[in-house]
């Protein structure tokens, strides 16, 4: 699988709507499932992905982030 293709898969687990776009809370959601992750912490990372500032992530913007 290319990495392309893995960070598409592991965005689109997240993003458990399918609209496209992880919402601060999908990402919440999918980070405190194991090991536990604060709220705080949470809500760090969604801001420091959000890089335009729409209150939403966007494939391009996850892919950035993901490794």
């Amino acid at each position: 699988m290319s990495s392309d293709a893995s960070k598409k898969s592991q965005f689109d687990e997240i993003d458990t709507d399918g609209d496209g776009y992880i919402s601060a809370e999908e990402l919440k959601a999918h980070l405190q499932q194991n090991p536990k992750v604060s709220d705080a912490n949470a809500e760090a990372l969604f801001k420091f992905a959000d890089d335009n500032g729409d209150d939403q992530i966007s494939f391009e913007e996850f892919a950035a982030i993901v490794r």
